[in-house]
């Protein structure tokens, strides 16, 4: 069966599965927060879907309509994990409830306009671009507080600034019959920067497990 879009397509499959090992590799780690590995298990889903959707979904214009808000859907459900992650590392658990009611509003008013069908690629950069902002935020007050291993996670976060820009600069390319747009570009260049945070959390996660329990308890509470 021939891929209506195979680079997009199969570049989207690998993101995936690469999300998808990410979250596995956190299950032992008690020191990770689950909304590590719910930001990782959601960004798999979203890279499998948008496989499908790329590669069979789109040359339907009708069911496309429907499965790309979806998609967007579960990526933003991914990225507000990523918020919430973000704020207990930071802040520590039961701190930082203002960024927490952001994204549960967020969530809200996007699924409902999901479903209403009155979502759109700008209604998702505004709001993905917000809880983005918060989450950049975040771990830029985690590196002037001088907490550990903040500088792994600034530099995934970089590189997927970095993929934000190649999908948006409209870029592409043809290499052995098949056309790189700017969607498959932002997939591959957003795989570096999930095995960067990855990395990140594992070395958060080590330095934490390596400090005396009273130290560890102040950790994401550096005031």
């Amino acid at each position: 069966m021939t891929l209506v879009e195979p680079a997009s397509s199969l570049t989207d499959f690998t993101l995936g599965i690469v999300a998808f090992i990410a979250a596995a590799r956190l299950i032992p780690r008690a020191a990770a927060d689950s909304h590590w590995r719910w930001f990782f298990l959601w960004i798999g889903i979203a890279g499998v879907w948008g496989g499908f959707h790329h590669g069979f979904i789109v040359g339907h214009e009708s069911v496309a309509t429907l499965s790309w808000p979806v998609i967007s859907l579960l990526v933003f459900i991914a990225i507000s994990h990523l918020l919430a992650a973000s704020v207990i590392s930071v802040l520590g658990r039961g701190q930082g409830n203002p960024f927490l009611a952001v994204r549960a509003i967020s969530i809200t008013v996007f699924f409902f306009m999901v479903v209403s069908g009155n979502a759109t690629v700008v209604t998702l950069v505004l709001t993905e671009g917000l809880t983005m902002a918060l989450v950049i935020g975040l771990w830029v007050y985690a590196w002037q507080k001088e907490q550990p291993g903040v500088g792994l996670f600034l530099a995934a976060i970089m590189v997927s600034l970095f993929a934000a820009a190649l999908k948006a600069s409209g870029l592409g390319f043809t290499l052995g019959g098949w056309e790189f747009d700017p969607n498959s570009l932002y997939h591959l260049a957003q795989i570096p920067g999930l095995f960067l945070l990855l990395a990140a959390i594992q070395r958060r996660g080590d330095i934490i497990d390596g400090q005396p329990a009273r130290r560890v308890a102040n950790v994401a509470a550096t005031a």
